[in-house]
């Protein structure tokens, strides 16, 4: 009985904390509750484009690990290989930007069977006995998933009740080290996430997943006695059918959230930050202005105020107050400075330090200097002055009046300039040269001043004249540059049509012929009525077409339509052809299609079906010598059975002895014996037919490293497999050759099983990317391709006693060649 295990994560996405990151997940596989698989998966982009593409592949991981029965090892090394395809398809057709690589971390657990599965950078810490065991992907096994071929690095745990593993981005080793992570998984498990995220908080992206095992088993607590002097209450609610201390809380796999408990604490934290982040403002000293003693000269120059004037007014001042004492003793007296009198009372006697008394004389030798009598007033002025607000108005405009130009003497200068307060300098009319008179210095011809500027002619004229040059000698340059190039290129071209047709390697050929052809168009759009360049783009042209070797089918009939078949549209993925029906495999409704060749009738042989223990049908193919007498078609589900369909017995579970471990990827026949390839093992299996099925044990007829990447199998006599990447390779006996289609114009890219068209004869295989079929020979190298305007959207393809069928646009159709 497997027991749920308690897990617990955070993420940190761009700097923002949530619980649930998208690159992370929890699934569980099929079976009971109490006895199916669980599944950890961990994700982490290593190229720009890759951590918004790990979320899409975590969910896709999760959803096909639900419909896997299969063993756990089994389970893990299906999921990666599914991670591997999905992101070489991503990238076959994303531009270099785009492309996406990952790292990928898996923790699986069935029962007491614990394995952790990594590829690329991953990082997994295990704590088991107090004691921490890091798991690092090695050198062989770092190569992230999508940037090659990846390999996965599986190890098997003894994960026991109490443990507890952390699978964690890689980034963060970058802050913390293994053995700060012993001490954090130590902690008390309430602890340990929320101290991981207070650590690594400043990481940009980060995903972290605890997992822990079920606490050991503990003996139950007594009930603690009763008080006796406590009263007795009769209460119907929910909360008073235990005491406090007796109720247990319900167990949760997953803990609460780390970022709402401690947000008073993360408050204070970041008070704290703030206040230590604060830079003291710098003291400026204390600027005392300047005190202006005097007012500068240009300023009274601007306000109507010089020297002279200020002379002159301090003159006229002095000249009023003489006038005024002139006067006779009957004008008014002005209010002058009180003198100062000597007091009536004896002044304080001060002691030289002699000692001998003497005092001191009671007035001082200035103060004696003034005169006790008060001088009499003088008397007032007896011309009119002008009132204030003249005064006022006779200032502002003289302030604002511009003086205008003279020509007069400096004594008329200063005098003009004394009585209106004009500048005491100006400029002169003429310099009184003898050699420039007429005031040439200040008056310049109405024609001179309307010239543009002798550098800017100069500037026009030249560019005029390289314009004219240009337009004269360019066009003759470029005309004999592209004649030359030309020339050039047609003598290039001729060299390499002279190696292509010397070259005995088909590839080379092709490539020599392409830069030829490619050479003479360039020409050729620089000349357009060139000779030369137009026979050799037709000499050039006919070699290839020799080399494409395209033909045409004599003949593409339907013989029958499935568009309306079914609640989906029907998609194959395997096509096989018996004597008198055709059978489909549809992986989109996981069932067989069993066609009448003869009159087109459909039906369904083969279903999924629990209740009769019938699972997600993988490959099918046709037996003719079998024991019941009558050819059959044999089917092996995804539950490693084998069943067997004719019209005459109907649908059978055979005797299958499938060896413990056994992935089926293919399946094919070959007389009376069954193949079984098996890429996760890297063998191909041989069961031989006896008591109504295949129930004795199979024999190895190949094992070799080459068969990891197949994914189709074909036995004609020789093994032949086809890879992911649209790779044949050729089997004889324990000797691999891998068919390089030599001389083919675009090389296969999916995996589709060859055809025989002929026992040991050439192979025929389905290239739908380019709506074509491929015939390759034996050796390895290109012969001739197949195009119909039918072969668009082609699915499935096979090929029995000579006579093709191919599944395409939803029909099924009969192609003769």
């Amino acid at each position: 009985m497997t027991e749920p295990l308690q897990v617990g994560q955070f993420a940190i996405v761009d700097h923002e904390p949530v619980d649930r990151g998208p690159n992370a997940g929890v699934f569980h596989g099929k079976g009971p509750a109490d006895d199916r698989a669980e599944l950890y998966i961990l994700a982490e982009g290593t190229t720009p484009a890759g951590e918004a593409f790990a979320g899409h592949v975590v969910s896709a991981l999760g959803n096909a690990f639900n419909a896997l029965d299969m063993s756990l090892t089994g389970s893990l090394m299906k999921l990666f290989e599914e991670a591997e395809r999905n992101l070489r398809d991503w990238n076959r057709k994303s531009i270099a930007q785009h492309r996406v690589s990952i790292g990928l971390t898996a923790f699986g657990r069935r029962g007491d069977q614990a394995v952790v599965a990594q590829a690329g950078p991953s990082a997994v810490f295990h704590l088991h006995d107090a004691s921490v065991t890091a798991y690092f992907t090695d050198e062989e096994h770092g190569r992230p998933i999508g940037a090659g071929p990846a390999n996965t690095q599986l190890t098997r745990l003894n994960f026991a009740p109490g443990d507890r593993l952390l699978l964690i981005s890689t980034p963060a080793l970058r802050v913390i080290d293994e053995e700060m992570v012993s001490g954090i998984l130590a902690l008390p498990l309430d602890q340990v996430l929320a101290d991981l995220y207070h650590r690594l908080k400043d990481v940009r992206h980060l995903t972290a997943v605890l997992v822990t095992g079920p606490a050991p088993e503990a003996e139950p607590r007594a009930l603690p006695a009763p008080e006796p002097e406590t009263e007795f209450v009769i209460d119907a609610t929910a909360t008073a059918a235990l005491p406090a201390a007796v109720a247990a809380p319900l167990a949760s796999t997953f803990q609460p959230s780390l970022f709402i408990d401690d947000e008073s604490e993360d408050a204070v934290f970041s008070a704290r930050r703030q206040l230590l982040e604060v830079t003291p403002r710098r003291l400026f000293g204390a600027v005392a202005p300047a005190v202006v003693t005097d007012i500068p000269a240009p300023l009274l120059r601007v306000s109507g105020d010089t020297t002279l004037a200020r002379i002159a007014a301090e003159r006229r001042a002095r000249a009023a107050v003489s006038h005024a004492a002139l006067l006779g003793p009957g004008a008014r007296t002005v209010a002058a400075r009180p003198a100062w009198h000597a007091p009536h009372t004896p002044a304080p006697e001060m002691s030289m330090g002699s000692g001998d008394g003497r005092r001191r004389q009671r007035g001082s030798f200035t103060r004696g200097l003034i005169r006790d009598e008060v001088p009499a007033r003088p008397a007032p002025a007896a011309e009119a002055l002008p009132l204030v607000d003249d005064l006022a108005a006779e200032h502002r405009a003289r302030a604002t009046v511009l003086s205008g130009p003279v020509s007069s003497t400096i004594a008329g200068e200063n005098a003009a300039s004394l009585n209106q307060g004009g500048s005491l300098v100006r400029m002169r009319g003429s310099m009184g040269s003898r050699w420039k008179t007429g005031n040439s210095f200040n008056r310049r011809p109405a024609a001179t001043s309307a010239l543009p500027p002798t550098w800017l002619v100069i500037v026009v004229g030249l560019g005029i004249l390289l314009t004219l040059v240009g337009l004269v000698t360019v066009p003759r340059m470029l005309d004999e540059q592209a004649g030359a190039r030309y020339a050039d290129l047609v003598d290039e071209a001729r060299q390499k049509v002279t190696i292509a047709n010397v070259q005995q390697d088909s590839n080379q050929k092709r490539k020599a012929l392409t830069e030829a052809q490619a050479k003479l168009l360039e020409a050729n759009e620089l000349q357009q009525d060139g000779p030369e360049a137009k026979q050799l783009i037709d000499e050039v042209a006919g070699a290839l077409a020799v080399m494409d070797a395209v033909r045409t089918p004599s003949t593409v009939d339907v013989v029958a339509s499935l568009d309306q078949f079914g609640d989906k549209p029907v998609a194959p993925s395997r096509l096989s052809i018996g004597n008198d029906q055709a059978y489909i495999l549809d992986a989109a409704s996981a069932q067989v299609i069993a066609v009448t060749l003869a009159n087109g009738e459909r039906k369904v042989v083969f279903g999924e079906d629990k209740e009769a223990r019938r699972g997600r049908p993988v490959s099918t193919a046709y037996l003719d010598a079998s024991d019941s007498g009558s050819p059959v078609l044999l089917i092996a589900d995804s539950n490693r059975a084998l069943w067997s369909y004719s019209a005459a017995n109907g649908l059978k579970q055979l005797n299958f002895n499938a060896p413990s471990g056994l992935t089926i990827n293919d399946v094919a026949t070959s007389g009376r014996d069954l193949y079984v390839l098996d890429a996760n093992q890297s063998t191909v299996y041989r069961f031989a037919q006896a008591d109504g099925g295949f129930a004795q044990a199979p024999t190895k007829v190949l094992e070799t490293p080459d068969l990891a990447a197949a994914r189709r199998l074909t036995v004609d006599g020789e093994i032949v497999t086809a890879d992911a990447d649209g790779s044949i390779h050729r089997f004889s006996g324990q000797l691999a050759l891998e068919l390089s289609a030599a001389g083919i114009d675009k090389q296969l890219l999916k995996d589709e099983s060859p055809q025989a068209l002929s026992r040991n004869g050439d192979l025929a295989i389905l290239d739908a990317a380019n709506e074509r079929i491929v015939v390759l020979r034996r050796d390895g190298g290109f012969d001739r391709q197949y195009r119909h305007k039918d072969f668009r959207a082609a699915g499935a393809f096979a090929v029995r006693n000579g006579t093709a069928y191919v599944f395409s646009e939803g029909k099924l159709r009969r192609i003769t060649w």
